[in-house]
Parts: C-alpha cells; structure tokens; sequence
C-alpha cells in the first residue's frame, strides 16, 4: 500500500515535471527582442536549426505587410510586427500559429525616409505583459500586451531637446537625420535607450513600468545601432555605438566606464556590438573591425585589436566558440578569430548590401538581402555550405525563430515557414 507522504511526493513532483515542461517549452519558444532571446542571434534553448531547407519553403501562413524593416519578435503564442499605415508606425499583434490579427494600434507619425523607405526600422521589445516601441521620429511607448493601449510614452524631440535634422545631407547626427533604428533594452525594471541628446541624455535609463526617468549620461549624438547589456570586467554595461564611439555605462548608475572612438564619414555606426567572454566587438564601415577587452574588476575596458580590412556597414555577426561569422562588406561572408582579429577565410554569393545570421551553435541560418536562405555549418579552417532555398522576396528586416518555425519579413508580405516538423 503506498502512504500519504508518497502519494503527496508523487503529486508534488508531477506538477515538478509539469511546470518545467512548461517552461521549456516557453523558452524554446520564445523570440522577444532584437537578435533572440538573448540579444546575440542564438535561438532559444531547445530550438534547433534543421539539418536541411530541401527545395521549396514549407509556408504555414502568409499576410501582406505595411513598409517597414523591423524585426518580428514572439512571446508565447504572440509575434509582434511594426509597420507603416496611413502615415502612422503601427503595431499589429498577431496569432503565432495562424497569423490571426488579434488588435492593431498606431503608435507615432511615420517618417518617410529618402532611399530607404517609411516605416519603422526599431524591433519592438516583448517584456512579460508589457511591449515597447520606438518610432522613427524617436517617440518611445510601453503598451499593454493584451490589447495594445498605452501605459506610458515620452518624446526625445520635446522631452529630451533631441535636435531633428531636417537637412539629410549634413553628416551630424544619425538617428535624428534618417529615423532611429536601435531598439532600447531591459534590465530588471529598468529600460535604458540611446536617446541622443547634447543635454546630458545621449542614453536614458527610464523605470520600465511608469516611463520615470532613473539616470541620464553622456551627450552623445543616437547612432542607427541596437545596444547590449553585458558584464565586462566584473561590472554589467550597457554597451553601444554611438555616432562616433564605443561606450560601457554602469547599468546602475549611468557613470561612464570606458570608450573607444569609432568614427565614421557619416556618422553612421550600426551594428549591435557582440560580446566574446571578457571581450567586446564591434565594426563599421570606415575603421573596420574592433576588439576591446576588459581589465580588472573595475568595470574599464581598453582596445585589445584593431582590423581596419574587416569592415561591415549593417549586418551584426554572430560568435560561436572563438570565431566570428558574418556579413562584410563586398558580398563576403567571412569567418574571424576573435582573439587575434585574424581573417580566417571569406565567401562570396550573399548579395551586395545586407544578410542576417542566426545560430544554434551548430549551424548558421544566413538570410541575404535577395530573400535567399542559406544553412552553413560553421567551421574556422574553411567555408562549409550544407543548403540553400529561395524563400522570400528582397529582405533588410532580421527574421525570427521559433520551434523550428522561421517568420520571415520581405517588402510586401510576413510569412511562417516550418523549417523542423
């Protein structure tokens, strides 16, 4: 006969295993922010990338979209995409199954932007019940998940004295010239952005829930690059890219810990720095490839190598163990050893201007500008290709990832591809 206390045991430790299913299967599910769940192009933990992509996509659902190069992002069985409407940013929240629109809302003015197109470029951020947006015009909202009303929202032009450049031809500034495109972070309860005011608030660190302004520091002018939160040195940074340096600022306080200049002919810098153990990456166009590397524990950090060959214009690479594999300039993808700068090789056939990657540690999944996808299997000695399959029309927007599902965005349509059954 089994007794009470086994039978309690029993129970306890099934809703044990229940729970932890549960929360695999969340997590590998997940898609929240710019560059994956964890900002660094990794999918989830229980995700996979496929082994091969075959002949033709396998679309599950298909809609058309509004004009725009922001990413998709997924929280459960939510994606959020941003797009231009009637003159408006809007943020449509969709079914991630089915591609069901469950409610839409226009959340800032839209900027039509020369060369590039309107629509908005910043990823929207998934936070638990809460999902920020950042327009073009640098209007920042936090909406409520379940049905897209404001919880609160701040205006860098009239809040922060951020100067929009209407003249595009002067090479000042970056995202007040042609529209901010780097998506903010969280941090706890924080939400820290580079907002890109001379006043003393070139990055903003606001209390998530209620908008109320924790820290300001720096006057740096906002560049087009996402940020990264990571420990350097013993301390947690916000790491970014201005319009003409590398910073890391102490998360707590705002205090600046170190910078490294990047300048560029047009005050441009894009990518999302990357982050290697106790190093830190970053490129552009005009200085080419940087590495700094922390030193103490005081949280400073100094320049480690410098490649000034290895120039990249948009695309953020990815790391797997101690290389670098991404999109350079001149149609080559490359492969760098992290801890010289070394150039281990290069190939060529992605396009001329953008391709995104994206990982699971054992394969790359390389979506170029053409909207053709390509499998490699990552390796530093040479260039191994495994597969390639056309799947979308021409694409600047990062795709998503989930459950072996690839949510990919061209100009005109947003579609679910089942990569893994």
């Amino acid at each position: 006969m089994v007794s009470y206390s086994s039978q309690v045991k029993r129970v306890i430790w099934s809703i044990i295993a229940v729970l932890g299913l549960f929360n695999e299967v969340a997590q590998a599910g997940d898609w929240p922010k710019w560059r994956g769940p964890s900002a660094d192009a990794y999918v989830a933990k229980g995700d996979l990338l496929p082994n091969m992509l075959g002949n033709t996509p396998k679309v599950l659902w298909k809609i058309n979209v509004g004009s725009g190069h922001s990413a998709v992002v997924i929280q459960g069985d939510l994606l959020a995409i941003s797009e231009e409407k009637d003159g408006f940013e809007v943020l449509r929240i969709l079914e991630k199954h089915t591609g069901k629109e469950l409610w839409k809302t226009a959340y800032g003015q839209t900027y039509p932007n020369d060369g590039f197109g309107a629509g908005p470029r910043c990823t929207p951020l998934f936070n638990e019940e809460l999902i920020y947006v950042q327009t073009c015009r640098g209007k920042l909202s936090c909406l409520r998940v379940k049905d897209g009303s404001t919880v609160w929202s701040t205006d860098y032009q009239k809040n922060f004295n951020v100067k929009w450049i209407v003249n595009k031809a002067q090479n000042i500034g970056a995202a007040s010239r042609r529209g901010y495109s780097g998506t903010p972070l969280v941090d706890g309860n924080h939400l820290i952005c580079q907002v890109g005011s001379k006043d003393n608030a070139g990055v903003v660190c606001f209390n998530k829930h209620n908008g109320k302004v924790i820290w300001k520091s720096q006057n740096d002018l906002a560049s087009y690059a996402s940020p990264l939160i990571a420990e350097i040195s013993g301390k947690k940074q916000f790491i970014t890219l201005t319009t003409e340096r590398l910073i890391g600022i102490d998360t707590t306080n705002g205090n600046m810990l170190w910078n490294e200049p990047v300048p560029t002919r047009a005050f441009r810098n894009v990518l999302t720095p990357v982050s290697t153990g106790n190093n830190i990456i970053v490129a552009s166009h005009s200085e080419g490839m940087i590495c700094v590397s922390g030193r103490g524990k005081s949280g400073k950090a100094i320049l480690k190598w410098k490649n000034p060959k290895l120039k990249i214009n948009l695309s953020t690479p990815v790391i797997i163990g101690k290389h670098l594999y991404g999109f350079a300039e001149k149609d080559r993808f490359i492969c760098v050893d992290t801890r010289t700068g070394k150039l281990n090789w290069e190939e060529r056939g992605f396009g001329s201007f953008y391709a995104s990657a994206l990982t699971d540690g054992k394969k790359i999944l390389v979506l170029g500008q053409l909207g053709e996808l390509v499998l490699i299997r990552p390796d530093p000695n040479k260039y191994e290709e495994i597969d390639r399959m056309q799947v979308c029309g021409k694409s600047w927007s990062f795709p998503g990832y989930s459950s072996g599902r690839l949510f990919v965005r061209d100009q005109k349509t947003l579609q679910c591809v089942q990569l893994l059954k």
